[in-house]
């Protein structure tokens, strides 16, 4: 039985940018999940990918739930 508790999908829309700072850019970002409207800002790519990270183990996990 599948239940509507878990979207089968999650999209984010990510954008860098660069910054001055000082004499260097810097990397400059933010992540926006469509689904739930949440926006982080980064200045790493560790962020991102770990927001990747999660959504695909919550995904994977809503599919070894359906089927078991």
């Amino acid at each position: 039985m599948m239940t509507t508790d878990t979207p089968w999908h999650e999209s984010f829309m990510v954008r860098l940018w660069a910054e001055p700072d000082g004499e260097q850019l810097v990397l400059r970002g933010s992540a926006h999940n469509v689904q739930t409207g949440r926006t982080v800002y980064f200045n790493t790519l560790d962020l991102p990918v770990g927001l990747i990270r999660e959504a695909a183990e919550r995904l994977s996990g809503a599919q070894e739930r359906m089927l078991s």
